[in-house]
């Protein structure tokens, strides 16, 4: 009987804390999303995506956060539920039924074990390729899109050294009166002239074509001019056109496995401290979901009953939450350039799971009040 009631009440509790954490959860992440959302609508915008651009980037975007907003999300599901029952009594009556703090902190503790497990893997393998998948797609639209960027009348930095201008636009889609100023060479910069242009792409590169001008090229150290009329011109935007093989990608988008070797490849030291520090990350992050349940778990479980509430505690519990999730980003950021710190970075976020487990065994820490026989079975399940 004892142990099918403790089963009843773990599962009653179980269901309340995974209501309170997809809750908290989802409008966590629709307040980051919404913040971020401008950013990227920004960006969108600039180089003339579509609305199905913008959805893809927000959505490549949940991945990349997710590993933050779990493990606070369970601190915050588990602070609200557990002060909850202990303010309507529910938790006065598991006490009243000799069910102990330690068996009432399961629920959570079990959700914060599964949140461990659902955070490995975000950041183990969704995260990286989220990352990878959302910056490779932010270059491909700023290639598609940079020429359409154009907008008639005004002078438009297609690149830096390189500025495009147009009159108007033509009835075709193309361009009239067109002006073309390119100082990406300082030492012989160049300047196109042209009555009529058009955009096009050849081999997944933007080319500008411009018909009947004139091109004109001077070489500053000599002064010399020289000058070429021509009924048809292409200029090659390449800047505009990034080389992703070329770009050293971000340990952010390096997989599991990537950031291993880069700890033994010849790499420089700088690369080899910002690939550990990503490592130790990914390694460490998923493990706050069970220090933030137990913190507040414990917090909420020990001392005195109240029944006016337990502002004090969930405040407590909230700066400690706060405190922990501080330093372990702020020693995540010293770790790329000093190798020692790695030790710390796991104690802090470890060292309060034997005192919080040590204080909810403790029967003298509680305090609370038997308003029913061990024997009673709680029927408020």
């Amino acid at each position: 009987m004892r142990f099918s009631l403790i089963r009843r009440i773990n599962l009653y509790l179980f269901r309340q804390v995974l209501t309170a954490f997809l809750f908290s959860g989802i409008a966590v992440t629709f307040v980051v999303l919404f913040t971020q959302s401008f950013r990227m609508l920004s960006f969108v915008i600039d180089n003339s995506g579509s609305t199905l651009v913008f959805f893809q980037l927000m959505g490549l975007m949940i991945p990349t956060f997710l590993p933050l907003i779990i493990p606070l999300s369970v601190g915050i599901g588990v602070l609200f539920i557990y002060q909850k029952f202990a303010v309507d009594s529910e938790l006065v009556i598991m006490r009243s039924a000799g069910i102990s703090p330690m068996h009432i902190a399961t629920p959570a503790l079990a959700l914060a074990g599964l949140m461990i497990a659902i955070g490995l893997v975000l950041t183990l393998w969704v995260t990286p390729a989220a990352n990878r998948t959302l910056v490779s797609l932010q270059y491909k639209v700023r290639d598609e899109y940079s020429a359409l960027m154009i907008r008639p009348g005004a002078f438009n930095d297609l690149a830096e050294g390189l500025t495009f201008f147009a009159r108007r636009r033509a009835s075709h889609g193309g361009m009239e009166d067109i002006l073309v100023h390119d100082v990406r060479n300082p030492g012989r910069p160049v300047t196109i002239m042209a009555k009529t242009g058009l955009f096009s792409v050849e081999n997944n590169v933007p080319q500008v074509v411009v018909f009947q001008g004139r091109r004109q090229e001077v070489d500053v150290a000599t002064g010399r001019l020289q000058q070429l009329n021509f009924d048809r011109y292409v200029l090659d935007l390449h800047l505009l056109k990034d080389n992703d093989q070329k770009r050293h990608p971000d340990p952010r988008e390096l997989s599991f496995s990537q950031l291993l070797k880069t700890q033994t490849k010849g790499q420089s030291s700088h690369a080899q401290g910002k690939a550990r520090a990503e490592l130790h990350q990914r390694l460490a992050s998923p493990l706050l979901s069970l220090t933030f349940a137990i913190i507040g778990v414990t917090l909420i479980l020990i001392g005195d009953f109240n029944r006016r509430g337990m502002a004090r505690r969930v405040v407590a519990a909230a700066i400690l939450i706060v405190v922990v999730q501080a330093a372990m980003l702020g020693l995540v950021s010293q770790i790329s350039q000093n190798g020692w710190i790695i030790p710390f970075l796991y104690f802090v976020i470890l060292a309060p799971l034997p005192l919080c487990v040590r204080l909810l065994r403790m029967k003298t820490f509680m305090s609370w009040p038997r308003i029913l026989p061990s024997s009673c079975v709680w029927r408020g399940l």
